[in-house]
């Protein structure tokens, strides 16, 4: 992406493509925050045994799902999966 972001820059006769590489990696970390937090939204129609199953709550769901906008909560929800796992939670 970082090629593309220069490449682009020097035709459209920019020197530093340094603001719109940056530019490009703000869009590309908030499309990807958005879809994570569409697939966390989309474990709330899971029931409580399914969310066991991968080592979850429904409180770690809505844990998650409280988070900043700016924030992926896939990344909490992976921690709190570790955490529950390393408690012997789901054993």
């Amino acid at each position: 992406m970082r090629e593309a972001a220069t490449f682009i820059a020097r035709q459209s006769g920019y020197q530093d493509a340094g603001i719109l590489a940056g530019l490009l990696r703000t869009v590309a970390k908030a499309v990807r925050v958005w879809t994570h937090r569409r697939q966390v939204v989309d474990l709330t129609q899971f029931d409580d045994h399914m969310l066991a199953d991968i080592g979850l709550t429904r409180g770690d769901v809505r844990q998650a799902l409280d988070l900043p906008f700016s924030q992926d909560p896939s990344l909490e929800l992976r921690r709190l999966v570790a955490e529950n796992r390393g408690r012997r939670w789901n054993v």
